[in-house]
């Protein structure tokens, strides 16, 4: 039996492709592997960057290094010292 040159080029096309199927799976198999590594890996080295606190938590104008009471703010009725606390000041309603 002899084969035309067609028949010889159409099955060593389908040997060729029957050959590289399993490789080019395994080839495809192995990227999917390392994209999914590098996705944990990439998960792994994000750092959360550290939070900064204000000057001033409660805005009361006394910077916290120097507030007794950061987390309360000096004063509701307008007399302010220096220590951060809110004062108790009797108000005599005078101009």
């Amino acid at each position: 039996m002899s084969w035309t040159r067609k028949q010889r080029i159409t099955v060593a096309a389908i040997f060729m492709l029957l050959v590289a199927a399993p490789l080019l799976w395994q080839i495809g198999n192995v990227r999917a592997t390392q994209a999914a590594e590098q996705k944990q890996s990439d998960l792994v080295d994000q750092t959360v960057p550290t939070r900064q606190a204000p000057d001033d938590y409660d805005g009361d104008g006394v910077p916290d290094s120097g507030d007794q009471c950061p987390t309360r703010p000096e004063t509701d009725n307008g007399f302010q010292d220096s220590d951060g606390c809110p004062d108790v000041v009797e108000t005599t309603g005078a101009s």
